[in-house]
């Protein structure tokens, strides 16, 4: 005679669940052992990799560590079952990355002297890799979860940029300890790691001394104040992280924060931002008669310079490398090859000039292939969780900071990993608008316990055995988590 096992949630706090009894009913009822891990956790890991060996590189050839570091995480992840294949991404990344190879072809063919690095193609699209997987997870109450759990690394991250700006006031003067200790050929180069906030200024901006750039501490802690606000953090959390940023004194964080409360504001998520108006109000007052808060007004404006970081970066690249683009209708077609625009801006002589997405994009690929690529960096994007994170992270690739690896990776890790949102998620309010989280728990109080249900997207295994956990399929954008 054979007994029957109900399904109830298993709360637990560890990837693997012990043996667990429970009683619906007054009755005592087993509940099997669990082996689903927790997907949050590889989001965390993965974040804080990203963070701590940015700067460190391949021996000799100058890409960051965190490259091989991703696509291993991603396989692994696919194999535990944390991710899953996400079938229309994969198939945009194929034809993208296809298209983009075969143009080669046409470019030797009727381009002027093309320019072509198949290294530079092979990185582009290894950077854009991951976005073909999506967590197999993405519940509600995961991604909420994945939010405080960002927010609360985005706290030690901030801690260390403050300390980077407080030493020197206290009167250490900066070292690169990274640069001073770890092998030259182990270190990523061609990054402005730190510099004098003005021109023979004693005093450094802050990129913790393990970013690549202050401009990168930037905006990974300006993904963390949109994280904070989204998930309805304390407002000590929010002023905390904002102080982090302007340790950095850049704007790429800034940038985030300001279109992504913009875009709270016109979606009806005005509730959210109401209780860090006055603590944020407060924090303007005391930086702004600061060395750091003139050199922030300073900034505000600069897009009319064109000497500026800001149009250097959104204005003047366009201005320089159109004019080279259109004069060649083969170009135009089919691109000067990869890498070309960024060997044309670095020829430019203009100090600080960047290739920006878009323009790098057309300029290298043409305009069918280009297509295709700029395609694969916003469908990611869409029907995500939380529609704020997505434009302000978008926005930011697209005008001001052109998608470095350790740039992509916070992306990948708080939006395109988990979109599409459920079903379920989104149709709790309007399609693409962001569900209100719930409150974030006391600190005295115990954490919430996350359920740990099996996934939809691993087929149940044939042998009955409920410790087994079969090979996840590929799945449809419109499949329900």
């Amino acid at each position: 005679m054979s007994t029957s096992t109900s399904s109830v949630p298993v709360p637990t706090s560890s990837s693997t669940a012990d043996l667990m009894t429970s009683r619906p009913g007054g009755k005592r009822v087993e509940v099997a052992k669990s082996h689903a891990p927790d997907g949050v956790r590889w989001v965390c890991w993965l974040f804080v990799l990203n963070i701590l060996l940015q700067r460190i590189s391949l021996p000799s050839i100058s890409i960051p560590f965190t490259v091989p570091i991703t696509v291993i995480w991603c396989f692994l992840a696919w194999r535990r079952g944390v991710v899953v294949l996400e079938g229309r991404r994969l198939m945009l990344w194929l034809i993208a990355s296809t298209a983009s190879a075969f143009v080669v072809l046409p470019q030797v063919l009727f381009v002027h002297r093309p320019y072509i690095s198949v290294n530079s193609w092979a990185f582009w699209m290894t950077m854009w890799f991951p976005v073909v997987f999506m967590m197999a997870d993405r519940s509600g109450e995961s991604y909420h979860r994945m939010l405080r759990a960002v927010t609360t690394i985005g706290l030690w991250l901030s801690t260390l940029s403050v300390i980077f700006v407080v030493t020197q006031f206290a009167g250490l003067r900066y070292r690169d300890y990274v640069g001073e200790y770890v092998p030259s050929a182990w270190q990523v180069d061609g990054f402005a790691t730190s510099y004098p906030i003005v021109w023979d200024s004693w005093l450094y901006k802050s990129n913790g001394w393990i970013m690549l750039e202050p401009s990168f501490m930037s905006f990974t802690l300006g993904v963390c104040v949109m994280v904070a606000l989204l998930s309805r953090a304390r407002p000590w959390k929010v002023i905390w992280l904002g102080m982090g940023m302007l340790a950095t004194v850049a704007g790429s964080g800034f940038a985030i924060v300001v279109v992504g409360v913009l875009v709270m504001l016109l979606g009806g998520q005005r509730r959210l931002i109401r209780p860090y108006i006055v603590p944020g109000a407060l924090l303007a007052l005391v930086a702004i008669p600061t060395a750091i808060g003139q050199v922030f007004l300073t900034r505000v404006t600069e897009v009319s310079d064109s000497n500026s970081s800001a149009a250097l970066r959104s204005i003047e690249p366009y201005l320089y490398l159109i004019p080279r683009w259109i004069y060649d209708p083969a170009k135009v077609w089919f691109g000067a090859g990869a890498g070309s625009s960024r060997q044309v801006v670095e020829g430019s002589g203009t100090l600080g000039l960047i290739a920006p997405t878009v323009g790098k994009m057309y300029f290298d690929y043409g305009i069918i292939a280009g297509s295709l690529l700029l395609a694969l960096a916003v469908v990611p994007f869409l029907r995500s969780h939380e529609r704020t994170l997505s434009v302000a992270i978008l926005a930011q690739f697209f005008l001001l900071q052109p998608p470095s690896q350790p740039l992509i990776v916070p992306a990948f890790l708080v939006v395109t990993l988990w979109a599409p949102a459920p079903l379920s998620y989104r149709r709790a309010g309007h399609v693409g608008e962001a569900q209100e989280p719930p409150p974030e728990p006391a600190e005295s109080a115990v954490p919430a316990q996350p359920r740990v249900p099996m996934p939809s997207t691993v087929a149940p295994p044939a042998d009955g055995n409920t410790g087994a956990t079969a090979a996840p399929r590929i799945l449809r954008a419109n499949d329900d988590a």
